[in-house]
Parts: C-alpha cells; sequence; structure tokens
C-alpha cells in the first residue's frame, strides 16, 4: 500500500489537480526516481540489490535455461504502478524496440499482481487472448517479450506494484546480429557458473571481440599550433 504513504498523497494530489494522474504512470513516479538515484546516494543498499540480483541470475536462471553463460540485462528495469495512475506507452512487442529475437523476459514482482495492477500479455503471438500476469511475491513470469503483445493499463485496484523485470540472452542464442543494439558490456553482461565477468576481465573482451561489441576507437584530438 505504498499509495497510502505521505509522500505518494502529496504526488498524487499534484497530479490530480492538474488531471494529468492518467500519465502518472509505472515509470513517472518519485519511487522510479529514487530507485535510478540509489546507486549514488545509497550505494551499499544499492550494492546488496545488485548482489541478490545477480546470485538470483547465477543459481535460478543460468539452470533454468540450461546455459553456462548468460547475457542478461546490466540493470533490471524498476516499476512502480500506483491505484489510480496511467500507463504511457502502447501495447508492443519488444522487437518493436530492436531487441533481439532470442531474447527471454523474466518479470518478478514483489506484491500480489491480479487485475488492473499488472502487465498483461498474450500467450502465443497473434493470439489476442490477453490476461493479467496474476502472481504474488516470491513468484515469477518468464515471457517471450519479443515476440508477444504485452501492455500495462490504468490501475484500477487499491494495490500498489512494484515489480522488476529484465531480458536474457542464453549462450546458445549468441551471434553478432544478437547484440547488433544492445551491446555486450554496455546494455548486457555476462553471467557465468563461476561468477559475473567484470568489465576489464579478458573473457569479456574476447566476447566483445566475437561479437562486434567494443566501443569504437577514440579519435585523437586535433592539436594547434
Amino acid at each position: 500500500r505504498l499509495h497510502e504513504s505521505e509522500c505518494a498523497q502529496r504526488v498524487l494530489a499534484c497530479w490530480r489537480r492538474e488531471e494529468l494522474a492518467e500519465a502518472l504512470g509505472p515509470r513517472g513516479n518519485p519511487w522510479n526516481r529514487r530507485f535510478h538515484a540509489c546507486p549514488q546516494q545509497q550505494p551499499e543498499l544499492f550494492g546488496r540489490l545488485t548482489a541478490a540480483y545477480h546470485d538470483f541470475l547465477r543459481s535460478v536462471v543460468l539452470p533454468e535455461l540450461g546455459a553456462e553463460r548468460l547475457a542478461f540485462q546490466a540493470s533490471p528495469t524498476f516499476r512502480c504502478h500506483l491505484p489510480g495512475c496511467g500507463a504511457p506507452g502502447r501495447p508492443h512487442r519488444d522487437e518493436d524496440y530492436h531487441h533481439p529475437r532470442c531474447e527471454v523476459n523474466y518479470w518478478i514482482p514483489a506484491t500480489r499482481t491480479f487485475g488492473t495492477n499488472s502487465l498483461y500479455a498474450e500467450s502465443v503471438r497473434g493470439a489476442g487472448d490477453f490476461r493479467p500476469f496474476e502472481v504474488s511475491p516470491g513468484q515469477l513470469v518468464r515471457f517471450y517479450g519479443n515476440q508477444v503483445w504485452h501492455y500495462t493499463v490504468p490501475n484500477e485496484t487499491d494495490c500498489t506494484r512494484v515489480s522488476i523485470d529484465f531480458r536474457v540472452i542464453r549462450e546458445q542464442e549468441w551471434s553478432a546480429e544478437a547484440f547488433a543494439t544492445f551491446k555486450i558490456g554496455a546494455y548486457f553482461s555476462v553471467m557465468t557458473r563461476e561468477g559475473l565477468l567484470r568489465n576489464g576481465d579478458a573473457e569479456l573482451r574476447l566476447l566483445q571481440e566475437r561479437y562486434q561489441c567494443l566501443p569504437p576507437p577514440r579519435k585523437a584530438k586535433k592539436r594547434h599550433l
């Protein structure tokens, strides 16, 4: 019931006064800004969250997908969908935004999700049988967001939905084409059975070279005599 806090009530009152509440979707609220500011303002707390995220990838996602190595979204997306508020954007498939076909999506709520506070998706591409994900904390949804339509709607429940989501590509699907837009070492990091490949690791650089993910060389500055 995050929306019942003093901060939330001030925010919602402001938006409703301007008749803009429908624009205050999962991203446009103060908790999303706090999440993005956390690495600078609360680095120890953010470090614990990052460690938990990496442990989940190594201990759950890797074995579930039967992979030895995994390209994963370096920073998961945080979402907070308040009651009485709408959702920006439109129904889409991730391919609309140039994500590779081989991506798999994980959607993990920290609160109970049901009805209009949740994410709607079809079961397979083109089915049109849209239903909200109805899960509780401790559960997750794995779905093919690249190929199925999915969207959110104004939250007409009395519950705030807090969730994170991220995209992964298992090693069996890696190719230069898969990383043409979203690069290893930038959007994607790499998790192995032994742990995270960190920036500067030789193995990570070899992958960047193999899949054409190295940034272009910096141009030398001209010297004026």
